[in-house]
């Protein structure tokens, strides 16, 4: 009894993928130039291409629990009025009375305020600095190295005066020296008081995250995070040039940055913020769009194998069509569960579902529609049909008379590159052979052991070609 798979696409369907090609890449080519024209709509309005989290642009973030809920605009005016410049402020959907606050500072103090706090310690009188202070633009800490060991607290105090707000704390350092550590307010409860001054004592009631990343590291991580992109691509372009061929490669390569491009415009469309973990998203696509390129590309070389005097057109829509029903289902159970966790995710995790589900549509797209249509114009344009993807006419040309193709469908030795059913009937046939030759055999045995009739039975059969 012949197995049945659920398939959702029936056996035996036909769409013609290469014939319809030119309206899909036409839909492409919308989708991309809409991307760019967002980012740089966004560019000139917004002054960024994408809404860069901090792990790009650099800067401060804080995300701040409110008592009650407060318009945003009174909260971005509080933000100005405080003197944080470029400041923004947005509210967390999925939280209730829950803001997140970005600044471009990523210190509590400048360095015209650390100097000033210099000048204040080498006027304390109970102790001397043994050398100036160490501080660098934008670090969290100040070190101080003293003759004698002066009092914490009247340190902290003398510190906090001259704006240098912090804990003070014994450092680490030689025997004979006097180490002193001032660890500076964060930027997370800088902006909570200063909102709390504004808007109202208690109107921010904690911190539920904050971080500050330096405009140099910032730029760095940009930087990573597009050759790690770059690097991605490169290394699939080969894997697929050493596993099919080189025809093969600008398909998938061409089909995997129209993904993340696309996943990208997204992004500079619904200005959802474009951070470390969206990079991670983008690094999954394009793992999991190769994925699903390299089982169409190997259904495509099988059926070349089979069906070398079928042009290569045909032979790649029936390809796609024997696979659209594989990748549909693929595709599709992890579209839910990527749904999933979008519709119940909070924060971050919400971002990188909405990069994935978007990724996965585009991959399963351009799998079908981008990847395909650009193998077959490279095996076109600069191989002309030759090697193992022949055409109609080179086929017939080179196909040897003798040779006996295998149906289509039909199930093809690796070995010997001949169908199983013919290697089968070819067994059985020689079988039968070998079965007649035995009772031919058991016949002569009997004739020895005076069989008469049978000994007739032969002498007549070798004379009568005589007569």
């Amino acid at each position: 009894m012949a197995q049945k798979f659920f398939e959702i696409i029936p056996p035996g369907t036909r769409f013609p993928f290469v014939r319809s090609a030119k309206y899909f890449i036409a839909v492409s080519f919308v989708l991309i130039v809409v991307s760019i024209a967002t980012m740089a709509f966004n560019f000139s309005s917004r002054g960024s291409a994408l809404n860069f989290g901090i792990d790009f642009a650099g800067g401060s973030s804080a995300r701040l629990q409110l008592a009650r809920e407060v318009p945003i605009q009174e909260v971005r005016d509080a933000l100005d009025a405080a003197g944080f410049e470029g400041a923004s402020a947005v509210t967390v959907p999925d939280a209730d009375n829950q803001i997140i606050v970005h600044v471009k500072d990523v210190a509590s103090i400048d360095m015209a305020t650390a100097k000033g706090c210099e000048e204040a310690v080498n006027a304390y009188p109970k102790a001397k600095l043994k050398r100036p202070m160490s501080y660098q633009e934008g670090a969290s800490k100040m070190f101080f190295v003293f003759e004698s060991a002066p009092i914490y607290s009247e340190l902290e105090a003398l510190l906090s005066k001259a704006g240098c707000e912090g804990k003070v704390d014994k450092g680490t350092g030689k025997q004979d020296e006097f180490p002193v550590e001032l660890s500076l307010v964060g930027m997370g409860v800088k902006i909570q008081d200063e909102l709390n001054q504004a808007l109202g004592a208690g109107t921010v009631t904690g911190i539920v995250s904050s971080e500050t990343v330096g405009a140099k590291v910032g730029s760095q991580l940009k930087a990573d995070g597009v050759k790690s992109l770059l690097y991605a691509l490169g290394f699939i372009f080969l894997y697929v040039m050493l596993r099919f061929d080189l025809r093969f490669a600008p398909g998938g390569i061409v089909a995997l940055a129209h993904d993340a491009f696309i996943t990208v415009g997204a992004f500079a469309l619904t200005w959802k913020e474009f951070n470390l973990q969206t990079i991670a998203a983008l690094l999954t696509i394009v793992g999991y769009s190769i994925n699903d390129t390299i089982v169409v590309f190997d259904r495509i070389r099988e059926r070349v194998a089979l069906s070398r005097d079928t042009p290569i057109e045909e032979t790649t829509d029936v390809a796609l069509n024997e696979t659209l029903s594989r990748t549909i289902l693929t595709s599709g159970t992890t579209l839910l569960v990527v749904l999933a966790t979008w519709a119940l995710g909070k924060g971050s995790i919400k971002d990188f579902a909405f990069a994935l589900m978007i990724g996965i549509v585009v991959g399963t797209y351009s799998s079908l529609f981008i990847a395909c249509p650009i193998f077959l114009w490279v095996n076109r344009r600069f191989y002309g049909g030759e090697g193992h993807l022949l055409t109609a006419e080179a086929a017939a040309a080179t196909v040897d008379p003798g040779t006996v193709l295998a149906a289509e469908n039909a199930e093809v030795d690796e070995a010997t590159g001949r169908a199983v059913g013919d290697l089968r009937a070819e067994a059985a046939a020689k079988a039968a052979g070998q079965g007649e030759g035995e009772a031919d055999k058991g016949q002569g045995v009997g004739a020895e052991d005076g069989d008469e009739p049978a000994k007739a039975s032969r002498r007549r059969r070798r004379q009568r070609p005589q007569s």
